[in-house]
């Protein structure tokens, strides 16, 4: 067994890797330049020029696909909508030309995707991976990723996780949130009403882990804690965590709207999401409670 991860550097990317070494797996790394973050063997890749280094592929059995741009990580101009989504797309499209050009007999291709797919919205609802896609911008991103993914259904077994908010306290919203909370001024944000679907990385890891090893699991799946917390039960959980008290009233929603224009819509809405069939495999989560999850952190 080898696996290829892309976007391997990142939060996620990092911590299965380390499991996946720990456990004797051969692990390599696809880069946009050579380095030796993780530790692991990387080989340098460019989307934009269709170019994959020589020998990535060699003796690869999986593929972990985490690579893309950040989708918050700055504002959305009409440039950065179509780097979020071409960096999710096109890179697995040359995967799968690499992949087929290379007659690699690839066992398992398993791609990160979003929540943000049912769209950004707030309601009692509680989506599961049956329900239809949303109408906004991350929905249709969530919906191109996934539809580049499923071309790799001809060749071999395709998994895809709606991936919730990501608890880490290395990076993502547990970091960005924390460091308002310690300067004194967190707060929950809009109404504090929208739910916010979490997974800790604990759980993410090993989601992932299992995709590999277990045959059975094939398709879409939430991968989400099985606690539906709102805005102001996930900024009230990470003060705790942190000994801080929240003090300030919740930032209006049309400061964030100002801020982050349309942007401000994946933090300002937010639906319950199911993790039953993910569940119905055998998964078992190790943190279901935000508070314990948190102060694992």
């Amino acid at each position: 067994m080898k696996v290829l991860i892309s976007g391997g550097s990142g939060l996620i990317g990092i911590e299965l890797t380390k499991k996946l070494v720990q456990n004797g797996i051969e692990v390599t790394h696809l880069t946009r330049a050579k380095n030796s973050k993780a530790g692991v063997k990387t080989y340098v890749w460019d989307w934009k020029k269709n170019y994959l280094e020589d020998n990535a592929l060699d003796g690869v059995t999986h593929i972990i696909h985490l690579a893309g741009a950040g989708i918050a990580d700055k504002a959305w101009t009409m440039e950065r909508k179509r780097l979020i989504v071409k960096s999710r797309v096109l890179t697995a499209r040359l995967l799968l030309e690499k992949v087929k050009a290379q007659n690699i007999p690839l066992e398992a291709f398993i791609s990160a995707s979003g929540i943000g797919y049912y769209g950004a919205t707030t309601s009692e609802k509680i989506y599961s991976e049956t329900d239809e896609r949303g109408s906004d911008f991350v929905a249709e991103c969530c919906v191109q990723w996934e539809n580049a993914a499923d071309q790799f259904e001809s060749i071999c077994r395709v998994v895809k996780l709606r991936t919730g908010i990501v608890l880490d306290k290395n990076g993502g919203a547990v970091e960005k949130i924390a460091a308002t909370i310690k300067k004194g001024i967190g707060a929950p944000i809009g109404t504090g009403k929208q739910y916010m679907p979490w997974i800790h990385i604990e759980d993410m890891v090993e989601m992932y882990y299992q995709s590999i090893f277990n045959n059975s699991i094939s398709g879409v799946y939430n991968a989400v804690s099985s606690q539906h917390s709102n805005n102001i039960e996930f900024t009230d959980a990470l003060a705790s965590s942190l000994g801080k008290k929240l003090w300030l009233p919740k930032v209006p929603s049309f400061v964030i709207k100002l801020m982050f224009g349309e942007m401000a819509a994946i933090v300002l809405e937010g639906s319950r999401v199911s993790n039953s069939k993910i569940l119905e495999t055998g998964f078992e989560f190790k943190y279901n409670d935000l508070e314990q999850a948190m102060k694992s952190l």
